[in-house]
């Protein structure tokens, strides 16, 4: 995985691993409903599902989601964000954070692009439609995976 994680994490995302796919569906966590500890799975899945939205949470989801468990003051402004909102409704702005939880440069949703700094805030006539904008000027360091993940937004 590329998320840092705290080795418990790790290891309680290993004992929930049933069937050792690297994911976490409903069924693997509803356990932790019977026990009436926990009445929430589906919301807490739809909330860590946020880096690809499949219904399940991947081991780096795992870790990011529980990076800032305990300590919600100093979560970074674009791992915050993602948190903030449900993945799952249709239209929703889903920022591209960077690994320690920092937007990156370029942001696209339905369409649109445009160049933001570290937190978020969007460049003045950054903003173009159905195009990657030019946010080299920003010290932007767009990979091709990037590049390819962001034209499928537009």
């Amino acid at each position: 995985h590329t998320v840092p994680c705290r080795a418990e994490i790790g290891w309680m995302f290993n004992q929930w691993d049933g069937d050792m796919n690297g994911k976490l569906s409903k069924s693997e966590l509803r356990p932790l409903e019977r026990g009436g500890n926990e009445p929430c799975v589906e919301e807490f899945i739809d909330m860590c599902d946020d880096m690809v939205v499949d219904g399940s949470i991947s081991v780096d989801e795992w870790c990011d989601c529980f990076t800032f468990a305990d300590d919600l003051r100093h979560e970074p402004p674009c791992h915050k964000a993602r948190h903030d909102v449900d993945p799952h409704l249709l239209g929703v702005f889903l920022p591209r954070c960077d690994l320690e939880g920092f937007y990156k440069s370029e942001q696209c949703h339905d369409g649109n692009c445009w160049c933001v700094d570290r937190y978020g805030r969007e460049f003045d006539k950054s903003r173009v439609q159905n195009t990657l904008p030019d946010c080299g000027q920003y010290a932007s360091d767009l990979t091709e995976e990037d590049v390819a993940y962001l034209k499928a937004r537009i």
